[in-house]
């Protein structure tokens, strides 16, 4: 069960998070508990702005051809296909403000997106229009690398499984956790139930 209080004070108290606390509850099975979880954190991280180097030429250019194709049509005055052709630019605008807004996305997220590691299963509960829920065993994780600020917060991949697409290149499905406080204490209790499911399986193999 998650705490009411959360230590690391990183998100308020509100409705999102309540209702996150009953969705793990109800998210859990008979016996299984968390020993670990944490709040996503409202931080932005730098990198996520390099989807501006397309993203600005793309929103640049879209609005331009909006804007020509609207004063060719206020000239032309050429009926109804006419006065619908500068909409075709709609679209590629939205997608544009989409990407400049992306970075930011983690500022709404505040109090949105819960980690949870039980004894089986790292979870991730995310609350916007849905709830979405996203599952690793861990019998399935991997690899895991770890990426830790100075003030212990950070992000944790996971994979979950390492195949070959189509091509016969190499393709690896990751789990992401974070960014969030106390990262150490997370990678501890991921690390914790992947020891635990390894040993079950090697036992499991020996007994039949």
């Amino acid at each position: 069960m998650v705490d009411q209080q959360q230590p690391d004070n990183t998100a308020p108290d509100n409705a999102a998070m309540a209702r996150l606390r009953l969705a793990l509850e109800r998210e859990l099975g008979p016996g299984e508990s968390a020993v670990w979880h944490g709040w996503q954190l409202a931080r932005i991280d730098p990198r996520h702005f390099l989807i501006y180097v397309f993203a600005v030429p793309w929103t640049a250019f879209a609005l331009m051809w909006t804007v020509l194709a609207s004063g060719a049509v206020g000239a032309a005055e050429i009926g109804l296909v006419g006065i619908a052709f500068p909409l075709f630019g709609l679209p590629f605008i939205a997608v544009g403000c989409w990407m400049l807004a992306r970075p930011f996305v983690p500022l709404w997220e505040k109090g949105r997106v819960l980690y949870v590691v039980t004894e089986t299963r790292v979870l991730r509960l995310a609350l916007g229009r849905d709830l979405v829920v996203k599952t690793a065993p861990a019998d399935r994780i991997g690899l895991a690398e770890r990426r830790e600020a100075p003030d212990g917060s950070g992000t944790l991949s996971l994979a979950v499984r390492i195949g070959r697409d189509s091509d016969g290149d190499k393709q690896t499905e990751s789990f992401e956790l974070g960014p969030v406080a106390g990262i150490s204490g997370a990678a501890a209790a991921v690390a914790a139930i992947e020891a635990r499911a390894g040993s079950a399986g090697s036992a499991a193999a020996l007994s039949s």
